[in-house]
């Protein structure tokens, strides 16, 4: 599960006003010889006007084994704002609160914006483009001070329908530190939405992250693999 949330497989496609929402959610037990559960949620609501988009999306993910600490224990919370300035200009401007156990985050907070251009669009494809500054404020699991950070978070985007029932995404992502480009942080997200109805989805996502510093004890290379079910109004 990576510190970079990828916020373009939250955007919901929509070329009318108005609300627009998802959410989904899964419970697992199981009980053998070890008890198990996993709780994985995730919601996202989106308000459009012709020349503003208000984005809100959370996600939370629980998995604990015989009531011990969780070994996967994650969630964020984050608002985005669009303001279109042309056909193919939008600034942009967020702020996100989150906590990443298995990568060793306490909590993170962090802000930015900056300018996205749209490279491409058409019925089936569209591709998007970003350099946005970003400030960080971080605790380590186990640290006794916050890190600062200001980083570049830049992004290339695709979303690809090829077909009216199916739609193909990535979006990778690439974020060094202002004053040190050797410390830096990579994440690519590819998505494969399939819809069983004109609101029920399945999906296949997959998730690699890459940190030249990350902290103590962490790799430097982590992703996932996931499948599961939603629903899209």
């Amino acid at each position: 599960m990576a510190q970079i949330v990828n916020v373009e497989e939250y955007r919901i496609r929509s070329d009318s006003s108005g609300w627009a929402g998802s959410a989904d959610a899964s419970v697992f037990l199981n009980k053998n010889n070890d008890f198990i559960l996993s709780i994985l949620t995730n919601t996202q609501l989106q308000h459009k006007r012709p020349k503003t988009l208000w984005l809100m999306v959370t996600d939370l993910s629980l998995v604990q084994a015989d009531q011990q600490d969780a070994f996967v224990n994650a969630g964020f919370l984050h608002f985005r704002m669009n303001y279109k300035l042309s056909e193919r200009w939008t600034m942009e401007a967020f702020a996100q609160g989150q906590f990443n156990g298995p990568l060793g985050v306490e909590w993170k907070i962090l802000s930015g914006g900056g300018p996205r251009y749209r490279v491409l669009r058409n019925e089936k494809l569209r591709v998007y483009a970003a350099a946005l500054y970003m400030q960080e404020t971080e605790r380590n699991t186990g640290a006794e001070e916050n890190i600062y950070f200001n980083r570049m978070s830049s992004y290339v985007s695709f979303n690809w329908e090829p077909y009216k029932q199916s739609r193909i995404s990535n979006t990778t992502y690439f974020q060094p530190v202002l004053n040190a480009w050797d410390d830096y942080r990579i994440s690519s997200n590819t998505s494969l939405k399939a819809f069983l109805t004109k609101y029920v989805y399945l999906e296949l996502e997959y998730n690699i992250f890459f940190d030249t510093r990350p902290p103590t004890g962490i790799p430097t290379t982590v992703y996932t693999l996931k499948s599961g079910i939603g629903l899209e109004f």
